[in-house]
């Protein structure tokens, strides 16, 4: 059981990372975000935040202070300078999640992690969230025990259209034609489908590839100009030749085996 005293200091947002927040908040904790520059973070800044802010329903961010004796738990995310109680994670080596199987997905994912701290036991939706963070690809085809494909595939759907603005019906279409796609690209010499033109790349590629089951090469161009490859679904072998490649390269790169996907970026940004 966790301290009640603990501070929870949360990383960028996405599906899995709101339903930690709100279970934090059901069981009374201390919960801010990491931030930069008074910012909350982003994936790409949330392992060097400055300092924490508490973001609300308004999406104001307002200053907040860590207290100096609570115990800090850090979910994906660092505060350099700051030491951690404990670490919920699944991204770095070390992390409690980052090698842990397809078929023991709530012992990996963040939200997994977060409920055992907390000693609850899993919703449906929880384990679709949990499962569908941990390892999109392997929950789409029937790895996850007690995960529905279908299911999973309406939840991560609908969230997809509340943050683009798109029906439910179009992200649904746009899900399965990417797939139809990336099963016609698949290249048998590469063991891989390849969309490396980031100007034709389907809104919905990286899902489509995980609801089909097959591994994916794409590159994208980030709001920034900077180019960055991406490789999701492939085994731990594909995935670790894909990150040398780059570190060969003299690229800067991230990525995890165990959960089958990896990026690099051209300029050698930050991951």
């Amino acid at each position: 059981m966790i301290d009640k005293d603990s501070t929870f200091v949360l990383g960028a947002q996405d599906p899995e990372m709101r339903e930690i927040e709100r279970l934090l908040e059901d069981e009374k904790l201390v919960c801010l975000h990491a931030a930069r520059a008074g910012r909350r973070c982003s994936p790409q800044t949330a392992y060097a935040a400055d300092g924490v802010v508490k973001v609300g329903p308004d999406n104001v961010h307002r200053p907040a202070l860590l207290l100096p004796k609570a115990p800090l738990v850090l979910v994906e995310c660092g505060l350099p300078g700051r030491e951690a109680a404990l670490r919920v994670d699944h991204h770095h080596p070390g992390d409690p999640g980052y090698t842990v199987p397809p078929e023991d997905y709530l012992r990996g994912a963040s939200l997994g992690q977060v409920l055992m701290l907390l000693e609850r036991e899993p919703t449906e939706t929880q384990r679709l969230l949990a499962a569908g963070d941990h390892c999109l690809t392997a929950a789409y085809q029937g790895a996850c025990p007690g995960v529905d494909p279908g299911e999973l595939l309406f939840l991560r759907a609908s969230w997809r259209a509340k943050i683009s603005g798109r029906t439910l019906s179009d992200v649904v279409e746009g899900i399965l034609d990417a797939a139809q796609r990336v099963r016609r690209h698949h290249d048998s010499e590469f063991g891989e489908s390849r969309f490396l033109d980031p100007t034709e790349i389907p809104v919905d590629l990286a899902e489509g590839a995980a609801y089909a089951g097959m591994p994916v090469r794409y590159r994208a161009l980030l709001p920034d100009g900077v180019l960055k490859e991406m490789y999701k679904g492939g085994g731990p072998e594909s995935v670790e030749a894909f990150m040398a490649e780059h570190r060969e390269a003299g690229r800067r790169v991230y990525g995890n085996p165990y959960r089958g996907y990896a990026g690099a970026y051209w300029d050698g940004g930050a991951g």
